[in-house]
């Protein structure tokens, strides 16, 4: 994602550098003045807008992580059938992936920086996700239209797929959004609903 100056206040260009490197350079390997140079400013004009290099990384895996949590309870919450649910935690993931796919990259792998306090709350979000996706599996299980498989092999698949999707997104950027939404749902899908 580039940084448009016009469209984006000063702390939203740090979030959009600061995830662009950590997704580049790993968050050890960025230094705060890199991220500076990234948007065009000098490095102590950045504890203008932002703290340190953590709450870069705090804000921007606690927003996403928060973000998955709201919006997994608002489907949870709808009359749909689990397997339309399903679906729509799928279009959700491709969603926040083209919305920002550095800041989905960070998701795997780097909040194991985060302070304490921090990796507590980004697990606990995690966690409760992953137990609510594994809860809607199963009630599509139970309605009959996904098969009777192991439901924690399903789930780490189906999650693995769609967190690592922004790597796809990476290398292929000449795609129509709907039509990879049809395909990724089509081939995750596929694989567990009863025939």
């Amino acid at each position: 994602m580039d940084i448009d100056k016009g469209l984006y206040s000063r702390k939203q260009q740090i979030l959009i550098a600061g995830a662009k490197l950590f997704h580049k350079k790993g968050f050890k390997g960025t230094t705060l003045q890199a991220i500076a140079q990234e948007i065009g400013i000098e490095g102590p004009s950045l504890y203008n807008h932002i703290k340190s290099k953590n709450e870069i990384l705090s804000t921007l895996l606690l927003s996403n992580a928060q973000e998955f949590y709201d919006r997994m309870l608002e489907i949870k919450s709808t009359s749909e059938t689990a397997l339309q649910k399903l679906e729509r935690l799928i279009s959700l993931h491709i969603e926040l992936t083209l919305k920002n796919p550095n800041a989905m990259a960070l998701m795997l792998n780097e909040w194991v920086h985060l302070d304490a306090e921090d990796k507590t709350k980004y697990v606990n979000l995690r966690d409760s996700y992953d137990n609510d996706f594994q809860g809607i599996l199963a009630q599509s299980i139970a309605e009959g239209d996904v098969a009777d498989l192991e439901i924690d092999l399903m789930r780490f698949m189906m999650l693995s797929s769609l967190r690592s999707l922004y790597a796809w997104c990476a290398k292929y950027k000449n795609f129509n959004r709907v039509e990879l939404e049809v395909t990724v749902k089509s081939v995750i899908l596929n694989g567990i609903l009863k025939k």
